[in-house]
């Protein structure tokens, strides 16, 4: 029998699968999204800590498809009501006599439990209403077939379908008296945020387009100011607080994903269907359009939640550029071409940039981080707008947006390119010339990728100067890569990679100015990127350097060929036209003739006749000697002494 009703549940499983073919898809991208289906939601659940992922974040992470999923899900919240009920003492045993009771604020303060029970009772009935609406929508065939053979039937559950809805409204305006006082702001957005997805839902049903549009404007820029209040405290805590429970951050990043799924896939639907029964035709984004009509006033007690909300998600980009004192400019200019930007969001961001001139003399790589993200976000904002409106005929606005979004690629680039310099200028002065030749690499990926933007290529100056710059910094990075044999005394190697560095830049394609002079670009860069006077001190500062180690190269050969350590034997082998050729702190003493035999030398001899008779007196006898050569021998002895009488010998 068990396996018997395995096997069951398994049909019906893949009954329910084949019943929707968006399924697998839909269960593929929310279980992604949502990754506690079970444990996370009745932990919220304990406490009214976040509405939204109490009622919706729970019904997103069941997987609801069918109406018997809805069913099931209103059944289980049937519980936990009647649990809470019974945890308050609330039960009253005499059914005759049941008297709806309200709680009031001061029960509120004491027990959050109290609100939490008029905001299960709203789901439960906003599910019964979703059961309603998927029987009449997105059920079987068959019983599609049922229900047109049996309209009375039909108008029942439309009927069903509007009064659960209104049920649930009534709930959820109970629960704004109640939590008025509430200290917790995020909990109260969260509260209008939910009543006011109870009202769009039903003034779709009930074609009331104008509160649709109302509603759904208060619900975006209520989840936008949400999302963006949750990510900037996860940043903090990440930076700040390394205590933080798991928990705690688990419920952060469960709730930014609920509140990015519920604008993307409720939200901004409902309102472009609002907007097309309207006959609003407006070419700017759904953000600018939630923010003019979030004022509208079609629902008065929603309105109080715009004072909750930050006022930078409720004002129109005309107002935000009022109160910063700049202009919004709708048209940007690049290179001979002109586009107007159709998304008032991009055009107050893009102006916002523009108006901010100190950044282009900024040497600050904190600031152009803060710029590169802002471009990036006002890149995605334009590729959203122009998925959005990919299926638009009018060619004029293609080609505006093509144009736009080149530019956009085209200021981003530099912007990054900006800051990559920037960081080679903070490592050579620690000399780390791994991380600067890995930086040049990616600097020449960029600059490739400058090249490749749509409609450069077709522009002969910036691509000539695009393709400058390209070997100009090919050569900054072999001139790294040849420092680096200077510190190893390979001079040879050196002197080879600095030849190659001055051929390849005086090969660039340069023009001819009117005066006469070569330029090596022929159009200007943001940021001051490389200039033609930067190309023109580079060169020099080549040539030096060709010529210096020049004569480090030959030297070093030279200590190789020749073993001299001698000057005056290696003056040959160095080439003409220096202005340094001996340095005085290497010179060496050198063997000379001493100065006594250059003053005295013709006073000075040798006594040979004493040796010849020291010889010979040890094979003759002695004779005694004369008077006559006695007294020769003392004249020749005052000759020896001679000049001073001190250079004689006796």
């Amino acid at each position: 029998m068990k396996s018997t009703e395995i096997h069951t549940r398994r049909k019906k499983i893949e009954r329910k699968k084949k019943s929707n073919k968006n399924f697998s898809i839909y269960k593929a991208v929310v279980g992604l999204r949502f990754p506690y289906p079970t444990d996370f939601s009745t932990k919220v659940q304990t406490i009214m800590e976040s509405p939204l992922a109490t009622t919706l974040g729970t019904r997103m992470s069941a997987y609801l498809i069918t109406s018997n999923d809805f069913k099931k899900q209103r059944q289980k919240i049937n519980k936990q009501i009647k649990n809470l009920r019974h945890e308050l003492n609330l039960i009253n045993h005499d059914s005759k006599k049941y008297k709806v009771v309200k709680f009031t604020k001061d029960q509120y303060q004491s027990n959050k439990n109290y609100g939490l029970i008029y905001l299960l009772l709203a789901e439960r009935d906003f599910l019964y209403g979703l059961e309603m609406k998927n029987i009449l929508e997105i059920d079987d065939i068959k019983l599609k077939l049922k229900l047109n053979l049996n309209l009375k039937l039909h108008k029942n559950y439309k009927k069903l379908l509007i009064t659960k809805f209104k049920r649930s409204l009534i709930h959820a305006k109970e629960l704004l008296d109640l939590t008025n006082e509430e200290s917790i702001n995020d909990i109260k957005v969260e509260l209008f945020v939910y009543t006011a997805l109870i009202i769009g839902q039903l003034s779709i049903v009930k074609k009331n387009w104008e509160k649709t549009l109302h509603a759904f404007s208060i619900a975006k820029c209520g989840l936008d100011y949400l999302y963006n209040t949750h990510n900037n405290n996860n940043n903090n805590n990440n930076g700040e607080d390394e205590n933080n429970d798991d928990d705690e951050e688990e419920a952060d990043s469960f709730n930014k994903t609920l509140f990015n799924e519920l604008i993307e896939t409720l939200v901004d639907p409902s309102l472009n269907l609002a907007i097309s029964q309207l006959d609003i035709h407006s070419t700017t984004d759904l953000k600018s359009i939630a923010r003019k009509h979030c004022h509208d006033n079609e629902v008065p007690y929603l309105t109080p939640v715009l004072n909750l909300i930050d006022s930078k998600y409720t004002t129109t980009a005309d107002n935000i550029a009022n109160e910063d004192n700049f202009e919004i400019s709708k048209q940007v200019n690049w290179r001979d071409h002109s586009a107007y930007i159709y998304n008032d969001e991009v055009a107050l961001k893009i102006s916002y940039l523009n108006n901010n001139i100190h950044w282009d003399k900024s040497n600050d790589i904190n600031q152009f981080d803060s710029i590169i993200t802002q471009w990036n976000e006002i890149l995605s904002l334009h590729k959203s707008d122009t998925e959005r409106n990919q299926d638009d005929d009018d060619l004029e606005q293609v080609q505006n947006r093509a144009i736009l979004l080149t530019y956009i690629n085209y200021n981003l680039l530099f912007t990054t390119l900006k800051r990559d310099l920037l960081l080679i200028g903070q490592l050579a002065k620690i000399d780390d010339n791994k991380d600067i030749i890995r930086l040049f690499n990616g600097i020449l990926v960029i600059v490739q990728n400058l090249k490749d933007l749509p409609g450069v290529y077709n522009d002969e100056d910036l691509y000539d100067s695009l393709d400058n710059l390209e070997k100009f910094f090919i050569a900054q990075k072999n001139q790294v890569i040849a420092e680096s044999y200077q510190f190893n005394s390979q001079f040879a190697e050196l002197l080879k990679i600095y030849q190659f560095i001055n051929q390849e830049i005086s090969n660039a394609t340069t023009t001819t100015t009117k005066q006469g002079s070569s330029s090596f670009y022929k159009t200007d860069f943001p940021f001051n990127i490389s200039t033609n006077e930067q190309i023109a001190i580079f060169k020099n500062d080549i040539t030096k350097k060709i010529l210096q180690n020049q004569i480090s190269a030959q030297f070093e050969q030279s200590k190789v060929i020749s073993s001299s350590p001698y000057t005056i034997e290696n003056l040959n082998k160095y080439p003409k036209g220096l202005t340094t050729i001996i340095n005085l702190n290497k010179i060496e003493p050198m063997m000379c003739k001493p100065v006594l035999f250059d003053v005295a030398f013709n006073y000075i001899s040798y006594d040979s006749t004493k040796q010849i008779t020291t010889n010979t007196a040890t094979t003759t006898p002695v004779e005694t000697s004369s008077p006559d050569v006695d007294e020769t021998i003392d004249n020749e002895n005052s000759k020896k002494r001679g000049f001073f009488g001190i250079f004689g010998r006796r």
